[in-house]
This record gives C-alpha cells, sequence and structure tokens, in this order.
C-alpha cells in the first residue's frame, strides 16, 4: 500500500475516491489475513471504523507516511479489541460449562504487529506487480494461488491443456521473479508460492 501526497492531499479535502480505490483494498487483505478464517468476516467493520478515525483527525497528518501509520494502528487495535472481546466471551463460557478457553490470540497480533505489516507491504508489491501482468498470467495466478485450484482443474476450466497451464505457471513465477530480483522479500514470498 502506497500512501502517496495525492492520496493525503484529496482525503484531507474530503474526497475519498482515490483512497478507496487505491488503500482500502489493502486494508482489507490485511485485516481478513490477521482477524483469520474465523473472525475474516469482521474485517470491514475494522477498516471502516479505521477509516472513520483517520477522517475524524484527516487534517493532523502531514505526511503520506503519518496517514499510512495511523491507519494501520487503527486497523490493527480494532483487530486486538475483537480478539480480545472474544477472549472474554470464551473464557466466560468455558467457566460457566467446564469448556477450553481461547489461546489469547490477541497476544499473538498484538506481538507481531511489526512482521504482519511488513508482511502486508510485501503483498501489496506483489500484487500491484500481478496487476500489471498479461491477463492470462493473472488468470493463472487468481485460479491457482488465490483459489487454490490443481493444474488440471484450471485446464478443464480454460479448456488448455494441464501442459499449458503448467508453462503459464511457470512463465508467471519467473516473470516475477525477475521484476523482484532485487527485493528479497517478495522473492522469499515466491518461493513460498
Amino acid at each position: 500500500m502506497e500512501v502517496s501526497k495525492r492520496i493525503l492531499v484529496d482525503f484531507q479535502k474530503g474526497n475519498m475516491e482515490s483512497f478507496y480505490m487505491e488503500i482500502y483494498p489493502s486494508l482489507m487483505r490485511y485485516a481478513r489475513r490477521v482477524l483469520g478464517e474465523r473472525h475474516s468476516y469482521l474485517a470491514e467493520d475494522c477498516v471502516q471504523e479505521a477509516v472513520y478515525q483517520l477522517y475524524s483527525h484527516r487534517k493532523s497528518f502531514d505526511t503520506p507516511l503519518q496517514m499510512k501509520s495511523f491507519l494501520f494502528t487503527c486497523v490493527h487495535n480494532e483487530i486486538i479489541t475483537i480478539f480480545r472481546k472474544d477472549d472474554r466471551h470464551i473464557n466466560y463460557l468455558s467457566s460457566k460449562y467446564q469448556g477450553s478457553g481461547n489461546k489469547n490470540e490477541w497476544h499473538a497480533v498484538e506481538d507481531d504487529f511489526i512482521s504482519q505489516y511488513v508482511l502486508q507491504e510485501t503483498l501489496d508489491r506483489l500484487y500491484a506487480a500481478i496487476d500489471n501482468l498479461p491477463e492470462a498470467l493473472r488468470q493463472i495466478f487468481d485460479l491457482s494461488f488465490e483459489q487454490g485450484m490443481k493444474n488440471k482443474e484450471i485446464a478443464e476450466l480454460l479448456k488448455l491443456s494441464p501442459e499449458t497451464i503448467k508453462k503459464r505457471k511457470a512463465r508467471l513465477i519467473t516473470t516475477l521473479r525477475e521484476h523482484f530480483k532485487d527485493d528479497i522479500p517478495v522473492l522469499l514470498l515466491l518461493t513460498i508460492m
């Protein structure tokens, strides 16, 4: 997520179109990822609360970095609040029904804020590069890595041979590795993929 001076100035003037087009999707990905499958349905609530807080304080930011830091901190704090509420609820139920309590998810998120932030920045750079790929490669990325489909399933869906899918996937990875040849965090992420 790259907050530009233009986005900051527009937001301060009350024009939020560029913010919602360029920043909001990244915040949603971050919130969904950190909340995990169990709480991901609350991601939009977290992000909207952060946007509200940002808008309430919009005149106090001098740089795009201040705006970005404030947003991530707000989303992070909302996520911690959700985990704390869930923890209290589970602890209450476990004491009442002798169940096992929550493992304090919010402690892990609170301790891991910096690494989550770095991961989100890395993912944002990767998604920006993917957006600039040819349609055929973007489609392979979406079906294979986002939706988790196997080569054979993709081939059937696109009415192509599995060998063609395998070659396109290899070209996708090669293209991304060349693009990020000096960006170690993204290269590590690509290795995992």
